[in-house]
């Protein structure tokens, strides 16, 4: 081999050397982008676009209901205090807010316990909840915020869920966080609880400035009309049902008993409130459009009454 023919296979292997090294950099680097947009865009209850609320397990023993709004860059803090006597939904009786989380770990419900007791006494239409560390989402400090987003702890956001979520409250300044004190409110007031102490029982209905925080009509554009279909043996609960769906900004136009069946919930009609009442109420979607001139039509059996 002449000296020639010797520098050129020299040369061969090291150009092969180097693509060899740009691969070993490159497809670990492709791999973690494409994990990283797997997890961004893995999404169930906030795409950074709609309004979320979540029940959170406040670190001070009460809740804390944060409702996040993509549309006008703002976070909405409310805390319910921890001494609130509250009818637990499922029927498992009174309670102060500082027991629900407990309580729903005791009977192997988990944090779902805490989203639907705020429903049921508030008509607030949370979708999420979560424990404790959760608050970092909203508590201003970075660091919390990272710890919200990346450390284990109870909740049914998904870790997508979680990643937009610290990313849309690290970008709201100051200004645009609002913090409401229930107990400062009409919404509650004090009073001697059945355990002999004090403090707070839910009075009135939820003042008209609370329904702007909720309300879906500046994303949907219109008033959804709702015909709720009750095939509950109570017409309690699909009167509690109507008023959280009035929270949402819905109207509704007919309630009719129909014959009782076992069912929890089903939903059919406009796409926006289908996907949003299906995550505060936990419903099965149905394909099918609603009867008549509704935009949405819910229909609730005994198993729902059951939960509420």
């Amino acid at each position: 081999m002449t000296p020639a023919q010797r520098r050129n296979r020299i040369a061969k292997f090291r150009k092969k050397g180097k693509r060899t090294g740009i691969l070993r950099f490159l497809v670990p680097l492709l791999v973690a982008i494409a994990v990283l947009v797997f997890v961004v865009f893995n999404t169930k209850y906030f795409s950074g676009k709609n309004k979320l609320g979540i029940a959170i397990n406040s670190p001070d023993g009460g809740i804390i209901v944060s409702v996040l709004d993509p549309e006008n860059n703002e976070i909405t803090n409310i805390s319910i205090p921890a001494s609130t006597q509250l009818d637990v939904a499922r029927g498992l009786g009174r309670w102060k807010s500082k027991s629900i989380w407990a309580l729903g770990v005791n009977e192997k419900i988990g944090g779902v316990l805490l989203q639907e007791t705020v429903i049921k006494n508030f008509h607030f239409p949370v979708s999420a909840w979560a424990d404790a560390p959760a608050y970092g989402f909203v508590s201003g400090d970075f660091l919390a915020n990272l710890k919200a987003v990346f450390f284990p702890y109870k909740t049914n956001l998904r870790i997508g869920d979680r990643v937009r979520v610290g990313l849309f409250t690290l970008a709201v300044k100051n200004a645009n966080r609002l913090d409401i004190d229930l107990s400062k409110t009409g919404f509650l007031k004090k009073a001697k609880l059945t355990d002999g102490e004090s403090g707070y029982i839910v009075a009135g209905k939820i003042p008209d400035d609370l329904l702007v925080v909720f309300s879906q009509l500046g994303t949907s554009g219109k008033e959804a009309k709702v015909n709720i279909k009750d095939a509950t043996d109570t017409a309690l609960t699909a009167q509690e049902l109507g008023e959280t769906i009035q929270v949402l900004g819905g109207k509704i136009v007919a309630v009719s008993k129909v014959e009782s069946e076992a069912l929890d919930c089903t939903l059919k009609g406009d796409k926006l409130w289908v996907h949003t009442l299906a995550q505060v109420f936990s419903c099965k979607i149905e394909k099918t459009p609603p009867e008549g001139k509704f935009d949405l039509e819910i229909k609730i059996g005994r198993g729902f009454a059951d939960r509420f």
